[in-house]
């Protein structure tokens, strides 16, 4: 992990592992952002991103989740959250998801 910083710069840090598909790397970071400032949604997404990335789709359900808790009108945490539970086997909670994204962004229906 790296020394504290300005979350910005560890955002973006994140942002960068993402992009070079260094999930490992991008959990650190989004985690250090969610420490400075827990209340951070982006972080909490991203590193849900970055678990989904790896297969580690309940830890990923938990981010989305929290960024969620954060910001209920977060149409892509819904999005990917019901990907998420696709891929785990739940569909009643996958299409749970789905039905609060087509309320939130009625175009995507």
């Amino acid at each position: 992990m790296y020394e504290a910083e300005d979350p910005i710069e560890a955002y973006n840090r994140a942002l960068e592992h993402l992009d070079y598909n260094e999930p490992d790397l991008a959990i650190d970071a989004f985690t250090q952002v969610i420490a400075l400032r827990p209340g951070a949604v982006h972080a909490w997404f991203g590193r849900g991103f970055a678990h989904a990335m790896r297969g580690d789709l309940e830890k990923a359900v938990a981010d989305y989740s929290e960024a969620l808790r954060l910001d209920p009108s977060y149409a892509a945490a819904y999005h990917n959250r019901s990907a998420a539970y696709r891929q785990l086997g739940r569909p009643t909670e996958a299409d749970e998801d789905a039905g609060t994204l087509g309320q939130l962004n009625p175009s995507s229906r």
